[in-house]
């Protein structure tokens, strides 16, 4: 019994010592203080952040503003091609009515004289025409000219420049159907004007009346 007494006063002497022990270390122990908080993960988040912007502004706003622009570039260059082509266009129909007017327009010709007779052919030209029942051994030649009635009418002479050939053919028809002793007479002649003239007037047309026949020639052979 006194055994057991004693035992325990060992053992409960050594838990003692145990526990002090552990209180001792625990007082030496020293103490930790909180660590600061790392910087490390607000510029990781701040690094995410700012790609993750960047790929939306890659993905979605940039594309809108590259579309923006082109379209912005088509429309101007497009406008700028219409406004070329109607400017061509202007040019072109310019150039065309001043190639008319220079296709119009004689260098070499004389200023027009209202007084001035025209010829029916081109001057130098006479008509020359076998009377009917000649046989072919007699012939008329003649020179015709015509004054225009109203002075101001500057297109007189391309009217009957124009249709020379019908004026010509028209004189050839009315001479042909009188005889040599019909020619021969002067009273023939006056009648022949006022056919021809009629008939001339037709031809050229009532925006360029006539005033007279002129026959500058009237050979008999």
């Amino acid at each position: 019994m006194a055994d057991e007494e004693a035992q325990n006063q060992e053992q409960n002497a050594e838990a003692t010592e145990a526990v002090e022990a552990g209180a001792e270390a625990v007082e030496e122990a020293p103490i930790q203080e909180p660590k600061a908080p790392s910087v490390l993960m607000p510029m990781l988040l701040s690094a995410v952040v700012t790609v993750a912007g960047v790929g939306v502004m890659v993905a979605f706003i940039l594309p809108m503003q590259i579309e923006k622009a082109i379209a912005a570039a088509s429309d101007t260059n497009g406008t700028q091609a219409q406004v070329q082509k109607d400017g061509d266009e202007k040019k072109g129909e310019g150039d065309e009515k001043k190639e008319d007017a220079d296709e119009t327009a004689d260098p070499t010709a004389e200023p027009d004289d209202p007084k001035k007779p025209v010829a029916i052919v081109p001057e130098g030209e006479s008509i020359v025409v076998n009377p009917a029942n000649s046989g072919g051994t007699r012939y008329i030649l003649v020179e015709i000219f015509l004054l225009r009635e109203d002075e101001k009418d500057t297109g007189f002479p391309k009217a009957v420049e124009s249709k020379t050939k019908q004026l010509q053919a028209t004189t050839m028809d009315v001479l042909s159907n009188e005889d040599v002793q019909s020619l021969s007479m002067p009273s023939t002649k006056n009648r022949i004007k006022n056919d021809i003239k009629r008939r001339y007037q037709y031809i050229i047309g009532d925006k360029h009346p006539i005033k007279s026949v002129i026959f500058t020639k009237w050979i008999m052979q």
